[in-house]
């Protein structure tokens, strides 16, 4: 048996003067209850955020490319390039300085540089599959992959992460869209 679910019979046995057996059905029953809720939660662990001020083609996404001089910029313009080629219904948002890419105000892909490469970063990552073996990262939910000036990151492998993305916050989307059946009152 877990632990947390020991401390929570024993505590139900302290407070109430019931039994083991008793506490220990009683806290399954809840647990029971508990579960159509959880099964309802997103599929990942990345707490989905909606930015309000995305738009269809952000000017300051340009101007970001073109402010940054040498190999990175173009590294970041072709990127940048990339990703409206492979989504064309998409929104765009600068956060933080960084082009964000969003459908429906969600973020699924960003562009950031760096002093000596180009990450482009998927806010889901860990969720995505990925067969090139291209995504880097150890965090919970982000992936990203390091483009560096003159090395060539294959345009189909990246293509097919950033539709993997992107196709992935479709379906989160109509997965909250769809109607919610009314809880029983118990």
């Amino acid at each position: 048996m877990p632990t947390n679910l020991k401390k929570l019979v024993r505590s139900r046995m302290e407070k109430t003067g019931e039994s083991y057996a008793t506490s220990l059905r009683y806290v399954r029953r809840r647990a029971e209850k508990r579960r159509p809720a959880e099964a309802a939660a997103p599929k990942s662990g990345f707490p989905y955020v909606r930015y309000k001020g995305a738009v269809s083609r952000d000017p300051r996404i340009d101007a970001y490319a073109r402010s940054v001089q040498g190999p990175l910029g173009e590294t970041i313009a072709r990127l940048t390039a990339l990703v409206r080629r492979v989504v064309p219904a998409h929104d765009e948002a600068v956060v933080h300085g960084a082009p964000q890419f969003c459908i429906g105000g969600m973020p699924f892909c960003y562009v950031v540089g760096h002093s000596k490469h180009v990450n482009l970063g998927f806010c889901d990552g860990a969720a995505l599959a990925d067969p090139a073996g291209l995504l880097e990262g150890t965090g919970k939910t982000m992936r990203h992959v390091k483009v560096r000036p003159g090395g060539e990151a294959p345009p189909a492998a990246l293509s097919h992460l950033i539709r993997s993305a992107a196709r992935r916050v479709r379906e989160i989307q109509s997965a909250d869209a769809a109607p919610v059946a009314p809880r029983r009152k118990s």
